[in-house]
């Protein structure tokens, strides 16, 4: 990436895509995908060391799906750090953070529908069971989903359970940015 202007260029076409593509969520992992580290559930520094990890690319990303984009966001992680996660995102996006969900092991959260709870599939459809309750004019559904993870199994899960997903390779997070681009 050569610099902000052309990430934000790529960003405004990645989210250009999922619009045409109809999806109207994105689900995003925490640990090494938002953020350049994997904590573990452990993180001992503040939130505004941990904030200082998230990735320019989701800064840039998530900011253009939710304002620009009428995109809704959630955060779906293992890590039972819930609240320290949401002070990050406070930090990150000010302005919107209180409209993202955050789905991790925090038993904070249930899902009672019927669907898979393998890999991040209860995540996703009990976060987008309170977007629903928040945009009541919005369907939120399998179709209408994006994941992105770095989490392979994850991915695979929700591949085969109907869900749109891509991987993030952490050592090449602006892969994401194509692979939006050519998906269909």
């Amino acid at each position: 990436m050569n610099d902000e202007a052309d990430l934000h260029t790529l960003c405004t076409e990645a989210v250009a895509r999922l619009n045409q593509l109809k999806i109207n969520f994105l689900a995003i992992d925490f640990d090494l995908t938002m953020i350049d580290v994997h904590t573990g559930g452990t993180w001992k520094g503040t939130p505004m060391e941990l904030a200082s990890h998230v990735r320019p690319l989701f800064k840039q990303l998530v900011t253009e799906a939710a304002v620009n984009g009428g995109i809704k966001i959630a955060i779906v992680t293992f890590s039972p750090q819930v609240r320290n996660i949401g002070d990050v995102l406070k930090v990150t996006f000010p302005d919107f953070h209180d409209s993202i969900p955050i789905r991790g092991r925090d038993k904070s959260w249930t899902y009672e529908g019927g669907g898979s709870r393998e890999g991040k599939q209860a995540y996703m459809a009990s976060a987008a069971e309170e977007l629903g309750s928040i945009f009541p004019g919005e369907d939120f559904t399998k179709n209408s989903t994006l994941l992105i993870d770095d989490d392979v199994n994850n991915i695979k899960i929700a591949l085969k359970d109907g869900v749109r997903a891509i991987w993030l390779h952490p050592s090449n997070p602006y892969d994401l940015l194509e692979n939006i681009r050519t998906l269909t």
